[in-house]
């Protein structure tokens, strides 16, 4: 009799973690492959590109040329592909100058393979490998630009490429996955269960690249006091910008002339850009 009891606790405990294991990669990946439109609808010249991230992955972005010799890598957030960036990116070429990079992580958009915290980093790695080797940019004119979830991308870019980067870009970034997931859930310790550890809290120490953290006080999927947080463990030279009014996707619409301007002298900081 006990041993029965012992065995149903144990398939239950079983079923608890497979379910906590599917539950946090639906959580966190929320992928579309359908487009919405592309950069030539708002009149922006573009180049179609495709790279190897990896065995059968195969990532597809768009490469924008621009006037400055700055290069912004961009590494979107969790949830549909770069289609659902059109918008900003013509924003930013307009605004800026700047050439830049949009792709899409593996399982979003037209890139193959599934998505994974891992397979994200590697999917950065490439797409920088791709700008050095395929464009001739200089590593030290990039900017690796992460949103939200891919915040966690371009801390771990940073990490890995210490010393290279121009600069980084976190917008509406977090913690850490851990920390999350326990306001998601009211405190309860689920993070206990998860596997991803996105954690930008621990990670950002690492780096050596000059930072700008931009964060809209009304986000209503990260707390703003996480980005604070996040820019209080940074390392020097950093700067922070707060959008008034912002919610988690909007800074650049709700900001404007402020989020532009933030930017610029961001970029102007850490010279190369004219």
């Amino acid at each position: 009799m006990l041993t029965k009891s012992i065995a149903t606790l144990v398939l239950l405990l079983l079923a608890l973690f497979l379910l906590a294991r599917w539950q946090e990669r639906h959580a966190i990946f929320f992928p579309t492959r359908e487009f919405l439109g592309e950069p030539s609808r708002f009149g922006l010249e573009y180049e179609d590109v495709y790279f190897n991230a990896g065995p059968g992955v195969k990532l597809h972005g768009w490469y924008v040329k621009g006037s400055t010799d700055t290069t912004v890598l961009w590494l979107h957030g969790n949830a549909g592909n770069i289609s659902d960036r059109v918008e900003i990116l013509v924003s930013m070429t307009r605004n800026l100058g700047v050439s830049s990079l949009l792709f899409d992580f593996r399982g979003y958009g037209r890139s193959t393979g599934k998505p994974s915290e891992k397979g994200l980093y590697a999917d950065a790695e490439a797409a920088f490998d791709w700008l050095v080797k395929e464009k001739k940019t200089d590593p030290g004119s990039v900017i690796a630009y992460g949103h939200s979830l891919g915040s966690a991308v371009a801390v771990d870019l940073a990490v890995r490429e210490k010393g290279k980067l121009g600069g980084m870009v976190l917008e509406s970034p977090f913690t850490s996955a851990k920390e999350v997931a326990r306001m998601m859930y009211g405190g309860l310790p689920v993070d206990l269960l998860m596997t991803m550890k996105l954690d930008n809290i621990g990670r950002i120490n690492q780096t050596d690249t000059p930072l700008l953290i931009i964060h809209g006080d009304n986000d209503e999927v990260i707390p703003f006091s996480m980005g604070q947080k996040l820019y209080e463990s940074a390392p020097e030279p950093k700067s922070f910008l707060k959008v008034p009014g912002a919610y988690h996707s909007d800074n650049y619409a709700v900001g404007g002339e402020i989020y532009w301007n933030a930017w610029k002298e961001f970029l102007s900081s850490i010279g190369g850009y004219q």
